[in-house]
């Protein structure tokens, strides 16, 4: 399927990978390791995830029509590609079974207040499935669209906890051992610009505009940087008990008289938010299965994808403690692949790539 998007379009993307992960349980998580000072673990993760970007756009130069599986078959060979994309099947599942189970319970504790899983999964997986079968393109229009519509919404739930007792957190009070153990601990919640290597041949970015794709990516590294303020803030000592942060922060002011509830803009946004998240697992999950089997139909790598997912999800992922354990412990060896070490290997192919074509010039 030949398909490819634009560049404001890649940016949307960048945009909802910055959110994916980072607005409901993870404020919580790190609060519990370092305390407010998780603001300069948070500083460090984007500087390290804007680090990939960096390499992507130069891999994208080097490399501008090419996939990443044939780069990598040709440059080391098409066993260690096959290992990689192994490695991103895993990533890109687990990502979309971490954004369920934490959305979900979400939905189970503020909304329905009960067990509805199977009408949580009948509603969102034939919504998933068809983005995913039109593609990429068809896909990143629809997220373009209702881009502006989560960004009001992301806004104004920052905006209307500013109603609320706030107290500037105290920073500083957490040794820099911790802050750091803070960084390797959640490095799982970041890195998710991967995706943009495994659709590197899809995006068209002429000259000059990865400024457009820099705009979209510092305006996600600010909406959470704030939402982080936000809620430590607010909950100071106690932001470890709660795990809901973008709803959270609506707390104490959800009553106007001639508004009524407004916490129901947070659930559109999450919703919304974990809607196009899944549909970006899941394509990433289709795509590297289809590039190692090319001749799977997207029909039958996206049945795949529904029934390990399911598997997966029910005979492990779907408890709910055992993911916030897993957030500090085996999937961190995730993170340090995706985030450290491919990266590192995708620059070092650009280097070589360019230091061979000087050398065919000379």
């Amino acid at each position: 399927m030949n398909e490819t998007i634009n560049v404001r379009q890649a940016g949307v993307i960048c945009f909802l990978l910055i959110l994916a992960n980072k607005f409901l349980l993870l404020p919580s998580l790190m609060f519990q390791q370092s305390k407010s000072d998780s603001i300069f673990a948070i500083l460090i993760l984007f500087i390290f995830d804007f680090l990939m970007l960096l390499i992507f756009l130069k891999l994208k130069k080097n490399y501008p029509h090419e996939k990443l599986f044939s780069i990598l078959s040709k440059k080391l060979s098409k066993f260690v590609a096959i290992v990689i994309y192994l490695i991103f099947i895993s990533y890109f599942l687990i990502k979309a079974l971490l954004t369920v189970d934490t959305v979900y319970a979400y939905l189970k504790q503020q909304v329905y207040q009960g067990e509805f899983f199977w009408i949580a999964i009948i509603s969102i997986i034939p919504v998933v499935n068809h983005a995913v079968m039109k593609g990429i393109r068809t896909m990143s229009r629809t997220m373009e669209i209702f881009f502006l519509l989560i960004c009001i919404g992301f806004i104004l739930c920052i905006a209307f906890s500013l109603f609320t007792q706030l107290s500037f957190p105290i920073f500083l009070i957490t040794p820099i051992k911790d802050i750091l153990s803070s960084v390797y601990k959640n490095a799982f919640s970041f890195g998710d610009f991967i995706f943009l290597f495994l659709i590197i041949d899809k995006i068209n970015i002429k000259k000059n505009e990865e400024k457009i794709i820099y705009k979209y990516v510092f305006l996600g590294f600010i909406l959470i940087f704030q939402l982080f303020i936000i809620y430590y803030s607010k909950y100071e000592i106690t932001s470890f008990m709660h795990n809901n942060a973008l709803s959270d922060i609506l707390v104490f002011s959800v009553q106007f008289n001639a508004i009524g509830r407004l916490d129901i803009i947070s659930m559109l946004t999450i919703m919304f938010l974990t809607t196009f998240e899944l549909e970006i697992f899941c394509f990433g999950f289709c795509q590297s299965v289809q590039d190692i089997f090319p001749l799977m139909n997207r029909k039958m790598v996206i049945v795949t994808f529904d029934i390990f997912a399911l598997l997966a999800y029910f005979l492990y992922f779907g408890k709910y403690e055992q993911i916030v354990l897993d957030f500090s412990t085996w999937l961190v060896y995730f993170a340090v692949f995706i985030n450290y070490i491919f990266p590192f290997v995708c620059l070092l192919l650009s280097a070589r790539k360019k230091k061979i074509e000087k050398q065919a010039y000379e």
